[in-house]
């Protein structure tokens, strides 16, 4: 049976011992001056930008194919967005209403707070851009970042099928295919089960195996 295309960007599953992931996550600003937008299941990596919040801000960036995080490992997916409007540290609101009825994203060069699934030993659901062979596994990969959709608030990241190798600091290690029975193993838009290999609350990287 043919996969269908469901592309929605990280999603995390369980943890590398078996156990489900339990929703677990950590708030981080976003802030003003990043310019790109951010979506549930987006991957970002740590900022260089100061906080106003005394939170720790993140980054998502839109580079296509990278082999790393732009200011470095990735530290986990965007699991919840809370409303631009919301000021979750001092508890504060802005004037104006809450649109219940449209997906949360955070718009581009604003600031907002996200929640993070930030566990070095979280496995993800991810879309692959293209068919990758049952031999790949094992192997570490590279992410395809894209942006995502302000409409439907779907991340378009996906894990990249192109030039999986053993290269240690590629962000996501190939752990094998999501068992589904709407998933077709190495065959076009086949949702894998990866790891983030580099991890700045963890490890350097380690090579995938040949």
């Amino acid at each position: 049976m043919a996969n269908t295309s469901r592309i929605n960007g990280f999603r995390p599953v369980k943890h590398l011992n078996g156990s489900p992931y339990n929703g677990q996550a950590n708030m981080y600003e976003i802030a003003v001056g990043e310019g790109v937008a951010g979506f549930v299941g987006d991957l970002v990596t740590l900022s260089n930008a100061a906080s106003t919040s005394g939170l720790q801000t993140v980054e998502v960036t839109n580079g296509g194919i990278v082999a790393a995080g732009a200011l470095g490992p990735y530290l986990g997916a965007i699991v919840g967005i809370v409303n631009a409007k919301l000021d979750p540290v001092d508890g504060k609101m802005t004037t104006g209403s809450i649109a219940l009825d449209t997906p949360q994203t955070r718009a581009a060069s604003t600031k907002q707070f996200v929640m993070v699934c930030d566990a070095t030993d979280v496995v993800y659901e991810v879309e692959c851009d293209a068919s990758i062979a049952l031999a790949s596994i094992g192997l570490n990969l590279q992410v395809l970042e894209a942006a995502g959709s302000a409409t439907t608030g779907a991340s378009a990241f996906q894990a990249s099928a192109t030039g999986a190798a053993v290269t240690a600091t590629f962000p996501l290690q190939f752990l094998g295919f999501s068992k589904r029975v709407d998933n077709e193993a190495a065959a076009a838009f086949n949702k894998i089960l990866v790891r983030i290999n580099p991890h700045p609350f963890g490890s350097v990287g380690v090579l995938g195996v040949a």
